[in-house]
């Protein structure tokens, strides 16, 4: 685990899946089990959830049994399971458990024998080379611990995708043998490959699938990653454009976002400063981003290494090179890394399995915005730089980030309006997935920014004697604004083939049901925002 990860009063923010997760542990005390999926990017927060989440239910009448599944063998996979078992088992009651597994295994042998001879008869499975058997026997001994002491346990899987790398055949087939019948244990696995572990749902656990809730876990939000800075740099002055810049380039990962927003507060100080403006944003994303020895540096590094493949990794990183500098779809990656469009495909495929990247109509995107900043800006750019000696290399980097923070700041100036008609302008036929439909971006003769009869702007592009209409809303849009809206397009007089409410702060249930039965297309911020990042362009961050 690259990062350690954040409970009790460090913990921040996630309320509403802390009160799902609570509203499941009730459930099963109640006796109705529901297993939870969670999926997400890395480091996104899913180890911090859970673990803050067994941290507030402990003495609560249940057995935790966390393990962080890795590509290991699976008699170190069986240790880690059982002494997580039994040390929890043992401490429910009030008494000190140690943390060797000989003896917790000594300790238990008097306290829960029936388990313990289902422990030894795991190991002993173990010891013959009958792994398939020793994982089937491992999975159910909860169920025999709830029938020694009483207690239900609740099992969480980190990384559960990687239990196919730990010796076993049929992993995922033979663990939903075992919880189909299994209800007195809850299970909750998570996986940083979304895709990876919804095909594993829906396919080799297709029986279980509605025994699952997959919940996906995203980063934070601008609002709630703007309050994440504010809480971690107290008593500073931090300049609004990069605050919007530093929210834009984590896309609110809090991961990054607690090593920049630490390293930007630690400069500061060293500067006797309580300003945080582009020269100390820029000095932290340098230390942590481009300085080899910077921890995000570091772990992009390391993500590389254990995510591709060694024999087609150069392969792979010339293929997310060509994403990250806007050539993001199939043909313009084939073109860049010299391959057919057939072979072009099974790696984009293979890259999108991984968790790396995602596909959006004719688009390609990596979902990690700040791994693509750093593919551009630091990977690459390194390889291009061909002066070797005493070069600056890192003032030049430091040049890139300032000039990144000004652009994004000169946009960010502009109205949201304007950016929506620049965006239009950029068009051209291409098939683009927004809220799971695909939609044509038609290449328009002409892209106009108008008024109403209210004085209200809107963006109006044209093209075949067909119209879009676009109103951009900067609060929250209302079941009012949704008809106001309708009576200003039909007084155009004009044939709207697509009418757009681009509802930057959120529509609430009722107007978004109106819009609906009106035929009114809704995209929020991250709709927008999806389209800018596949269309190049400076995403907008409102706060």
């Amino acid at each position: 685990m690259f990062s350690e990860p954040v409970v009790g009063d460090r913990f921040f923010g996630r309320e509403e899946v802390l009160d799902l997760f609570n509203k499941r542990v009730a459930a099963l005390k109640d006796g109705y089990r529901q297993n939870i999926a969670l999926t997400g990017q890395s480091l996104s927060g899913k180890s911090s959830i859970i673990l803050h989440f067994l941290s507030t239910i402990k003495g609560e009448g249940f057995v935790p049994i966390y393990v962080e599944v890795v590509k290991e063998s699976f008699g170190a996979f069986a240790d880690k399971f059982v002494a997580t078992m039994l040390y929890n088992a043992i401490s429910a009651d009030g008494e000190k458990a140690p943390v060797e597994l000989e003896e917790l295994l000594d300790i238990s042998k008097n306290k829960f024998p029936k388990t313990y001879s289902a422990v030894k008869g795991v190991y002993s499975l173990i010891e013959n080379d009958e792994i398939d058997g020793a994982y089937t026997g491992l999975l159910t001994l909860t169920s025999v611990l709830k029938e020694e002491s009483g207690l239900p346990s609740i099992v969480i899987l980190d990384e559960f995708d990687n239990l196919e790398h730990i010796g076993v055949r049929n992993p995922f087939l033979n663990f939903g043998k075992v919880i189909m019948v299994q209800k007195d244990t809850m299970y909750v696995v998570s996986s940083s490959r979304s895709e990876a572990i919804k095909k594993i749902i829906s396919e080799k656990l297709s029986l279980l699938f509605g025994n699952f809730e997959v919940i996906r876990i995203s980063n934070f939000d601008e609002r709630k990653a703007a309050e994440y800075i504010d809480v971690k740099l107290p008593g500073y002055d931090i300049e609004p454009g990069v605050r919007r810049f530093v929210i834009d380039l984590t896309d609110g990962n809090p991961f990054y976002l607690d090593k920049i927003t630490s390293e930007a507060g630690n400069i500061a100080r060293e500067n006797m400063t309580s300003y945080i403006g582009e020269d100390v944003a820029a000095q932290a994303i340098l230390r942590l981003v481009y300085d080899s020895g910077g921890a995000i540096h570091q772990y992009l590094t390391s993500f590389i290494l254990d995510l591709l493949d060694s024999r087609l990794r150069d392969t792979y990183m010339s293929a997310l090179i060509a994403i990250s500098n806007g050539k993001n779809k199939q043909a313009d990656v084939a073109r860049a890394i010299k391959k057919k469009r057939v072979d072009t495909s099974k790696i984009l495929v293979r890259l999108t399995e991984q968790g790396i990247i995602s596909g959006s109509g004719v688009f390609y995107r990596i979902d990690d915005r700040l791994f693509a900043f750093w593919l551009k800006n630091v990977y690459d750019r390194r390889r291009k730089i061909l002066i070797d000696g005493a070069f600056d290399r890192a003032e030049l980097f430091a040049n890139d980030i300032r000039s990144e923070i000004t652009s994004f700041a000169a946009e960010s100036s502009k109205s949201p309006t304007e950016r929506v008609s620049e965006l239009f302008n950029t068009f051209s036929n291409e098939l683009v997935g927004i809220d799971s439909k695909q939609l044509r971006m038609p290449h328009f003769t002409r892209v106009d920014i108008k008024h109403f009869a209210d004085s209200s702007d809107f963006v109006s592009a044209s093209f075949r004697g067909s119209h879009w209409i676009a109103k951009v809303y900067e609060k929250p849009v209302s079941e009012n604004d949704i008809i106001a809206y309708v009576k200003n397009v039909k007084s155009l007089d004009v044939k709207v083939s697509l009418r757009i409410i681009i509802a930057l702060e959120g529509i609430d249930d009722n107007s978004r049901l109106l819009a609906k039965e009106l035929r009114i297309a809704v995209w929020d911020a991250a709709a927008i925002n999806l389209l800018l990042g596949l269309y190049d362009k400076k995403r907008l961050i409102s706060i």
